[in-house]
C-alpha cells in the first residue's frame, strides 16, 4: 500500500556503514561513503536527512532507543564485506513505524569502482522512496563528481580535521586538501575544503588573521564554484564573506542559491541563518534554526548561541537569555557575552548586565587587543565596527547607554532644514519618478506599486501579504490535479534557477522574460493552494507572496536602474524585502506619492 503524506517532509536518517572482515586499510573511505550518501540525499528536495552528527554513534539498527529519539520515518543502513580483492557493499532502506525492510541490495565492488557506487545506492533508494510516498523527489545536484580515489581519500582526512576546530588542525588539514589538488587539480572539493580552512579561522575571530582569512575563504570558495556551480558550501561561505564585505545583495543571492542547492544540511542552515539576521530576515533565521535543530535531535546544544543570537533580534530577550544561559563556553565567539549583556540591558536587569560584559571585556583583551586591557569604549567601537547589519539592530539603544560616539549635530537656529522631496506617482500606464532634482517616466509594473506603498509607510515593516494585496490561505480555494502540480513544481525550480543565472550573466532582457512567467505561475497557484492530501505542496502561500513580492521589487528597481540610476541606488540601499518588507531610507527624505 502507497503511504500518504500531507504537508510532513520525509525524514530519512543514514547510520554509519559497518566495516565487515578484513577492510580496515578502507576505512577513510568508508567513513566518506556515509557522509556522502547523507549530502546525496540531503540535497533533495521533499527529504529531510538527519545529521551525522546525531547518527555517528549509532552501530545499530536495534539500537530502538536511540532511533527513536531522531524522530526519523526510515534508515538506511549497511555494511562493507571484503571478497579476495574486491568487497561487496549491502544497502537496507528501513521503514521505522514497523522496522520493515522495504528495499535491500548488493554491489561488488572494485576500490576503484566504489566512488561510483554511491549514484547508484543514492538513485535507487531515492525511487523506492518516491513510490513509498508517491511524489516526485527534486533535486538540483547530488551526482559526485569524478575523482582519483587517492585526491579523495586525502580530501577526507582534510575534512575529519576540520572538524576538530584548532588552527593547528585547520593548517594540517589545508595540507591534504593542496596534496588533494596536486593529483586533481579539478577537484572542486577541494579548493571548498582549503576555503573551510579559511573559513574556520575567520569564523573565530582571530583578529591578527582576520583579513588573511577573510580573503582565502572568499578566493578558494570562488574557484570552487568556477569548477561547480552548485557547491552549495561554498556558495554559503562566499554568502557570508560577501555580508561582510556589505555587499548585501550578493550574499543574499548566494546565501539563497546555497539553500536551494541543499535545504538540509544542519550545519549549512545554520550558517545561513546567522547572515539572514544580519540581513533583516530574522523569522526566516528563526525556522532555519528550528530545522537545524530538528535534523540533529541527538546535539541541538550545539546550535543554543545562534538561537539566543536570533531571538535577541526578534526582540524576544527572555527567550535569548534561556538560550544563553544554556551555553556552556561563551568564547564561542568573541562579543556572543556582549549580546547576553544587551538583553539583560532590555530587560533592565543590569546587575548581570554588568556581569556578561566584564565577560566579554575579558575576551576581547584576549582575542582582540593582544593582552591588553581595553576601555568600554574600545571593546563598544569594536562590536559596532564588526557585525555586518544592514538593517537596524536591537543592539542600538544598548550601544547608546553605554556611550557609543555619535557624529555631533550642528544647529542652525536661522534655518528650518527640510529632507529633500522625491516624487513618485502613478499615470495610468506610466509613473513619474523625481529624485534629487531629476525626474523621470517609466513603464507601469507591480512592483512599482509594491515600492510605492513602502514609501507610504517609511520605517514600518509591511507583510508581503499586504503587498500582493490579497489574504493568501492555506488551504486555497481550487484543486490542480497531481500531475500539473508536478509540472509547475518543475517549471518554477526552473525558473528560478534560470533567472538567477541569467542575472549573473548580464542579460537582462532574458532574466526580465523568465519573470514575468514566474511572477504569473506564482499568482496562478496562490489562487489554489489547497490540495488533496495525496499531493505534496510546493510551498506555503506565505512564500509565494514572499518570492513574488521580492522578484517584483527587484525587477521595477532594475528597470528605474537604466534611466535613473542614483535613485535605483536609493532604493537598494533603502528598502529590504523579505516575509516583512520596509523602506527606512539611507537618508532623511520625504515622498509625494
Amino acid at each position: 500500500m502507497v503511504e500518504l503524506i500531507s504537508n510532513k517532509e520525509t525524514t530519512v536518517a543514514v547510520l554509519p556503514f559497518q566495516i565487515l572482515g578484513d577492510a580496515e586499510n578502507l576505512s577513510p573511505v568508508i567513513i566518506g561513503f556515509t557522509e556522502d550518501l547523507i549530502i546525496n540525499f540531503s540535497k533533495f528536495i521533499g527529504l529531510s536527512v538527519i545529521s551525522q552528527y546525531s547518527t555517528l554513534g549509532i552501530v545499530s539498527p536495534s539500537d530502538t532507543s536511540l532511533i527513536s529519539q531522531l524522530g526519523t520515518d526510515y534508515l538506511v543502513t549497511g555494511s562493507f564485506r571484503t571478497l579476495e580483492n574486491n568487497f561487496r557493499i549491502s544497502v537496507q532502506l528501513i521503514r521505522v513505524r514497523d522496522n520493515k525492510v522495504i528495499f535491500a541490495g548488493n554491489h561488488d565492488e572494485t576500490p576503484e569502482t566504489i566512488l561510483n557506487t554511491q549514484n547508484t545506492v543514492t538513485e535507487q533508494i531515492v525511487s523506492v522512496l518516491q513510490q513509498q510516498i508517491n511524489y516526485d523527489l527534486l533535486s538540483y545536484s547530488y551526482r559526485k563528481e569524478l575523482v582519483d580515489l587517492a585526491a579523495y581519500e586525502n580530501w577526507l582526512l582534510g575534512m575529519k580535521l576540520l572538524k576538530k576546530g584548532s588552527l593547528e588542525s585547520d593548517l594540517l588539514a589545508r595540507k591534504h586538501f593542496e596534496a588533494a589538488l596536486d593529483i586533481d587539480p579539478q577537484f572542486a572539493r577541494a579548493y571548498t575544503g582549503i576555503s573551510l580552512s579559511y573559513f574556520n579561522e575567520w569564523s573565530c575571530q582571530l583578529w591578527d588573521r582576520w583579513e588573511i582569512s577573510q580573503k582565502g575563504a572568499h578566493e578558494y570558495a570562488l574557484k570552487a564554484i568556477e569548477l561547480d556551480e552548485n557547491d552549495y558550501i561554498s556558495l554559503a561561505v562566499l554568502g557570508r564573506t560577501f555580508l561582510y564585505l556589505g555587499d548585501y545583495d550578493k550574499s543574499e543571492h548566494f546565501l539563497r542559491k546555497s539553500l536551494r542547492m541543499n535545504p538540509n544540511d544542519a550545519d549549512n542552515l545554520i550558517l545561513i541563518a546567522f547572515c539572514f539576521v544580519y540581513l533583516g530576515f530574522s523569522k526566516e533565521a528563526e525556522q532555519l534554526y528550528l530545522k537545524a535543530k530538528d535534523l540533529n535531535p541527538l546535539h541541538p546544544d550545539v546550535y543554543f548561541p545562534h538561537a539566543s543570537f536570533i531571538y535577541f533580534e526578534l526582540g524576544n530577550y527572555e527567550k535569548s537569555i534561556a538560550f544563553a544561559e544554556k551555553v556552556t563556553d561563551t568564547s564561542v565567539w568573541t562579543d556572543f557575552a556582549a549580546y547576553v549583556a544587551a538583553a539583560y540591558y532590555h530587560l533592565s536587569e543590569f546587575d548581570k548586565m554588568k556581569n556578561y560584559w566584564g565577560k566579554y571585556l575579558c575576551l576581547f583583551k584576549k582575542n582582540i587587543n593582544n593582552g591588553k586591557e581595553p576601555t568600554n569604549q574600545q571593546a563598544l567601537d569594536w562590536q559596532i565596527m564588526v557585525n555586518p547589519y544592514k538593517v537596524r539592530s536591537h543592539l542600538e539603544p544598548f550601544w547608546d547607554f553605554m556611550g557609543r560616539a555619535r557624529p555631533p549635530v550642528i544647529k542652525d537656529s536661522s534655518k528650518s532644514v527640510k529632507s529633500p522631496t522625491g516624487s513618485f506617482v502613478s499615470k495610468g500606464e506610466l509613473w513619474e519618478l523625481e529624485y534629487l532634482g531629476d525626474s523621470v517616466i517609466v513603464k507601469d509594473s507591480k512592483g512599482l506599486h509594491d515600492i510605492a506603498t513602502l514609501l507610504e509607510h517609511p520605517e514600518e515593516q509591511l507583510h508581503c501579504t499586504k503587498l500582493m494585496g490579497t489574504v493568501l490561505e492555506s488551504e486555497g480555494a481550487e484543486v490542480i490535479d497531481e500531475q500539473a502540480m508536478k509540472e509547475y513544481k518543475k517549471r518554477i525550480l526552473v525558473l528560478q534557477s534560470d533567472i538567477t543565472d541569467y542575472e549573473e550573466m548580464g542579460n537582462t532582457l532574458k532574466a526580465d522574460q523568465l519573470r514575468e512567467e514566474y511572477e504569473n505561475l506564482l499568482e496562478h497557484l496562490s489562487k489554489a493552494t489547497g490540495m488533496s492530501k495525496r499531493v505534496r505542496k510546493i510551498g506555503s502561500s506565505l512564500e509565494k507572496a514572499r518570492s513574488a513580492v521580492t522578484w517584483r521589487i527587484r525587477s521595477a528597481i532594475k528597470k528605474i536602474e537604466k534611466t535613473h540610476p542614483k535613485l535605483a541606488k536609493h532604493l537598494t540601499n533603502s528598502i529590504k524585502t523579505g516575509t516583512y518588507c520596509s523602506y527606512i531610507p539611507e537618508s532623511p527624505q520625504d515622498w509625494s506619492v
